[in-house]
């Protein structure tokens, strides 16, 4: 059985986000373990700025400390009760040290990592996506799948490809962890670049989607990748797309970071992506 991890808010997520964490790891055929992160250095550091000689510092973080492990508590249980009631056995572990620096050593026995789109844990207004979310992207030692907050159930499969290593790669790997899927319809978004329309390797990778999937459809675009690529899913509410590599060199990756950004701050559907 796949392991796959999702990262939680301990003091903010939603019925929507674990509902979500649950129809994917279902179709993964993956046990659930659920990382519940608190960035207790970050709280630290905004109640130093607190500090001066009118105001009780120890008290005042004493009392959020508190404050936050109650919540942090209730919203445990209220996870759990969550799955249980929905038939799932999950593992949670609290994990109270830097959220990044936990997710990255908890990504290298793992076989997918689920992040929401605006998961962040920063005390000051973060960006789009967030940094945690990039963080991730950039860092994680296994295949990662960003989120909006509620998932619907897969319509369609949208494979973007440029014939390079990571875009292939990228849909070998969501092939081997969701080979439920074989009913769901294939989109292959082939990016034509130096005017060669002709799809890379093309009679190889239709044999090999062939072995896997019974409706596979293909689709060669013109123009910048991220614009097209944006253009195309767009509009789909019941879908997932995988881009390659992300934050590795530039002749691994699909896109520049850039571009990336753009399809995940756009795309209102999951965003597979993975590196060599």
């Amino acid at each position: 059985m796949k392991k796959i991890l999702a990262t939680v808010d301990a003091l903010h997520f939603s019925e929507h986000e674990l509902r979500s964490y649950k129809y994917i790891a279902d179709k993964a055929r993956g046990a659930l373990t659920i990382l519940f992160l608190e960035n207790i250095a970050g709280e630290a550091v905004q109640y130093a700025a607190l500090e001066s000689g009118t105001l009780d510092y120890q008290a005042i973080f004493a009392e959020s400390m508190k404050e936050r492990r109650e919540k942090s508590i209730e919203n445990k249980k209220r996870l759990q009760e969550y799955y249980r009631d929905n038939g799932m056995d999950v593992t949670v572990r609290e994990l109270p040290g830097v959220p990044m620096v936990e997710a990255v050593a908890e990504s290298r026995f793992a076989d997918l990592l689920l992040v929401r789109n605006d998961t962040s844990f920063s005390m000051l207004t973060d960006s789009n996506p967030t940094q945690f979310v990039k963080d991730m992207l950039v860092q994680a030692q296994c295949p990662v799948m960003v989120i909006p907050e509620t998932v619907h159930y897969f319509r369609e499969l949208i494979f973007s490809y440029n014939g390079t290593f990571s875009s292939s790669f990228a849909i070998r790997q969501f092939t081997q962890l969701f080979d439920t899927l074989s009913e769901v319809p294939v989109k292959v978004i082939y990016i034509a670049e130096n005017d060669e329309r002709k799809i890379p390797s093309g009679k190889l990778i239709k044999e090999y989607l062939n072995h896997h999937y019974e409706d596979v459809t293909y689709q060669s675009l013109e123009g910048k990748p991220a614009a097209e690529l944006l253009a195309a899913t767009l509009h789909s509410t019941h879908g997932v797309v995988t881009l390659g590599a992300y934050g590795r060199s530039a002749t691994s990756r699909f896109f520049r970071h850039s571009d990336a950004e753009a399809i995940l701050r756009t795309a209102n559907i999951p965003v597979f992506i993975t590196h060599p």
